[in-house]
């Protein structure tokens, strides 16, 4: 699928939240970018009984799933009132079975909100990846080691932590049925040179939003 075409693809929230399995070994296959193991469904809060009833069942349907699909989980109230359901999978052998195993948490929690009546509230899927630790030269646009290899011991070390301490949030909107990537910075803004490389690879598997201005970064993902 060329980019044109990939600007098509529609997708309803679940099949969109399961594409990111393939979209997952896309990543490590050409960025070496790796699943961090934790998802999260974040909603925005309302009073009401009902609503927290609703919350309830979402906890227990956690809890009866988790030894199935093995995988923790923590539920988080941040400050600014959004409610977190954080998805850790548990070492798995087949590593893929990870962020399938959190796709399918994070998808049953939200048509459980949904089916009480609450859809409006959904805001996010946030997925956290990592960058490899031996893939230092993508992002600069050269796969020449020189720049590393030529620098003092003490330029190199910090170089490559720089690198090996960066994270990358894959971002679902459930307002716009849509992905975008957030990678902060060290001044806690995105990078948008490298949210561009990571997009023409994400656009071959999920829905990506096309309008720029749309990419929200969400700063203070709480994982």
């Amino acid at each position: 699928m060329d980019k044109m075409e990939s600007k098509t693809l529609r997708m309803d929230d679940s099949d969109a939240i399961f594409a990111m399995t393939s979209a997952n070994m896309l990543l490590e296959e050409k960025l070496n970018i790796k699943f961090a193991d934790i998802g999260s469904l974040c909603i925005k809060i309302i009073h009401g009984s009902h609503f927290r009833n609703t919350i309830l069942d979402c906890e227990n349907f956690l809890n009866v799933s988790r030894e199935e699909f093995n995988f923790k989980y923590k539920i988080f109230k941040d400050k600014f009132g959004y409610l977190w359901f954080i998805i850790i999978g548990n070492d798995l052998d087949v590593k893929y079975n990870s962020i399938t195993n959190i796709a399918a948490a994070i998808s049953a929690l939200g048509d459980i909100i949904d089916e009480n009546g609450f859809s409006l509230q959904i805001l996010s899927v946030v997925f956290k990846f990592k960058f490899l630790k031996n893939d230092y030269n993508w992002f600069d646009g050269t796969t020449n080691p020189d720049k590393y290899l030529n620098a003092s011991s003490n330029e190199t070390k910090k170089n490559r932590q720089d690198f090996n301490m960066i994270d990358l949030y894959i971002i679902y909107n459930y307002r716009t049925n849509s992905f975008y990537p957030f990678v902060p910075d060290s001044r806690k803004n995105n990078d948008m040179s490298k949210e561009m490389k990571i997009i023409s690879i994400l656009g071959n598997s999920v829905p990506i939003e096309n309008d720029f201005s749309k990419w929200f970064p969400i700063k203070d993902v709480p994982f």
